[in-house]
């Protein structure tokens, strides 16, 4: 209990160190510029393979379930707003290409924020760096599109078996239903965050290792979701901004979930080190503490500086 407590602890510490609240801040900035394009991508990939209208439905609902039917109206309006129009090949590169840039901006800085909670720093930044970044935060948001898309094939399989078991079981449907849409929301969210703790950072890591952060993160998170929409439905913090209320919620919601998020990626880089897991850069990036001996150097050199300064003036 005492290690226990202990590991707890430092966990905390530590997660306060790399100040979440602010990086929580800055993510849901950039998300709320970034979810038009992020939301026009993931129905497009799953548009596919379900009507386009059923994988936007069920988006809507999901967003309305724990926000609230007007903000549910809004992100819907962002996504009509949102569609490429016009027949022009060179208006249609661009505005893909702004698509692809604009969706991958959350993700960009979530790959920021995680490389500070793991101690690492991405070397000097060149074009190519920066097309890696970009390909893998277009890489995630695939990802979470095909997700959806098998969260939609299994919905629909189960939507009919339980109409075929309902006129024998109804109770019985009901209860497993509600069990199995637990069970497929664990899943999913917990593999989407073993992906990012995985993926973004620059760091190598066991996927054992990330995926027992990752089922940490995921039932914190599924208990913030209820009770986040709890919270939204009974208390309406974002009533005093009028007009604006819908935009703040989403921003709300995503601070939130980002301050679950990065609790979780901190447990997992703490579980790392208990377990004395080797963690090491990726060939493009080398620990935090070179930056903390570059600006003592840098104050060494400063403060020799001064002190000629002086000794010519004195003299």
């Amino acid at each position: 209990m005492k290690k226990t407590f202990q590991f707890i602890k430092k966990t905390y510490e530590q997660w306060m160190s790399n100040s979440p609240f602010e990086q929580s801040a800055v993510i849901a900035y950039y998300t709320l510029f970034s979810l038009p394009s992020l939301l026009i991508i993931i129905i497009t990939i799953a548009g596919y393979f379900f009507e386009t209208s059923d994988v936007q439905g069920k988006i809507i609902s999901e967003v309305a379930s724990f926000t609230g039917e007007e903000t549910a109206l809004t992100i819907e309006t962002m996504i009509t707003n949102a569609r490429i129009k016009g027949e022009n090949f060179l208006n249609i590169t661009v505005s893909v290409l702004m698509l692809i840039f604009g969706a991958t901006g959350a993700f960009f800085q979530l790959k920021k924020a995680m490389n500070r909670i793991w101690s690492v720093r991405a070397k000097k930044d060149n074009l190519m760096r920066m097309i890696l970044d970009r390909a893998i935060s277009f890489g995630m948001i695939i990802v979470i599109g095909f997700m959806l898309l098998i969260s939609l094939v299994i919905s629909t399989v189960v939507s009919a078996l339980s109409e075929y078991i309902s006129t024998y079981a109804p109770q019985i449907t009901s209860y497993s239903l509600e069990v199995f849409n637990f069970l497929l929301s664990y899943i999913f969210i917990g593999t989407l965050f073993a992906g990012i703790f995985k993926l973004l950072p620059d760091i190598k890591i066991r996927w054992k290792i990330t995926f027992i952060g990752a089922s940490l993160t995921t039932v914190l998170f599924l208990l913030g979701k209820y009770l986040l929409g709890f919270y939204f439905s009974e208390s309406d913090p974002a009533s005093v901004y009028g007009g604006a209320s819908s935009v703040i919620l989403i921003l709300l919601w995503v601070f939130y979930s980002c301050l679950i998020m990065f609790f979780g990626a901190e447990f997992t880089v703490q579980y790392a080190l208990f377990r004395n897991e080797t963690i090491t850069p990726n060939s493009f990036a080398e620990p935090a503490y070179y930056q903390e001996m570059e600006e003592l150097e840098e104050e060494k050199n400063r403060i020799k500086k001064k002190k000629k300064q002086i000794d010519k003036l004195s003299t």
